[in-house]
């Protein structure tokens, strides 16, 4: 406990003792100057624990997982095309990207301790298993964190025993135009998200004049939209009109993709990652940035 603390409540204890002599005794409680004072330390210890945090980089600050301990014990890089995250916000809550659904948990910080609630999330299904699996994992390692270490590009998160479970690198986030966004998820149109078809690409160029355009699968796509916030706007795309026979499936895939792309309600960017989404949320596609 920070010396501070323990000594300014030693002396609130006393403060106590008087006025809770001099309470009246009809029932309600009544707040005392020791119960004032009691609240505005407590306060000004949770601002310091805040203020410590910012000083070591993890509040407002993206970070990106690089290789995280498995079910077996090995520590191990993150998959290909996956990008699991950790924002840690000044309000006790953190979360982030698992690499499949979106997280969010309660943390508690002193020093180097760390200790981190179970995690609550999202409950969509994601192709392969091997990206389920990482997600599971990943959020198992962060229900066991007991200490961190940071240095401002890079973060690892202990155990009890000192063992490195996770280790995160700095992200500075992709802009939505003059960035070329490639999908690696996309909505059927029957109520469920899939991997891009392999052998098909699906890209997206957003202009600063409000101009989207890109490959739908097969043919090339041009619209336009606007945005407030996070709020978009995308108008229903023309496309051009040739027919791809091969891979099987990808007519479907890109008529799925040109019909929900005008549903878009929502954008969000996380460091390399963009997602459009309807109204109620549901995800439309998903993309990275090309490098």
């Amino acid at each position: 406990m920070n010396k501070k603390y323990a000594l300014v409540m030693a002396a609130l204890a006393a403060l106590a003792m008087i006025a809770t002599a001099c309470a009246p005794t009809s029932g309600k409680p009544v707040a005392t100057p020791a119960d004032s004072a009691r609240a505005a330390v407590e306060s000004d210890i949770q601002m310091e624990n805040n203020d410590a945090m910012k000083n070591q980089g993890l509040e407002g600050t993206r970070w990106v997982l690089a290789s995280y301990r498995n079910a077996a014990g090995e520590m191990v890089d993150i998959l290909v095309d996956t990008e699991p995250t950790l924002e840690f916000g000044q309000d006790g809550q953190l979360g982030g990207n698992g690499s499949c659904n979106r997280y969010f948990a309660s943390y508690t910080s002193e020093g180097d301790k760390l200790t981190i609630g179970p995690a609550g999330s999202t409950l969509m299904a994601c192709d392969p298993p091997e990206r389920m699996q990482q997600e599971v994992d990943f959020l198992a390692a962060l229900a066991n964190a007991a200490t961190f270490t940071a240095n401002g590009e890079k973060l690892e998160i202990h155990d009890t025993d000192g063992a490195t479970l996770l280790v995160f690198q700095i992200s500075q986030p992709a802009s939505l135009t003059g960035t070329e966004w490639t999908a690696t998820m996309v909505n059927n149109g029957r109520e469920a998200v899939t991997n891009v078809l392999e052998g098909t690409t699906i890209t997206a160029v957003f202009t600063e004049d409000g101009k989207l355009n890109g490959s739908a699968g097969c043919n090339n796509y041009m619209t336009g939209y606007t945005i407030d916030g996070q709020t978009i706007t995308i108008d229903p795309p023309a496309t051009t009109r040739k027919l791809c026979p091969e891979p099987e499936g990808v007519m479907d895939q890109e008529a799925a993709f040109t019909t929900m792309l005008s549903q878009a309600a929502t954008y969000s960017i996380n460091g390399n990652a963009l997602e459009l989404r309807t109204a109620e949320g549901a995800l439309i596609v998903s993309f990275t940035a090309a490098n």
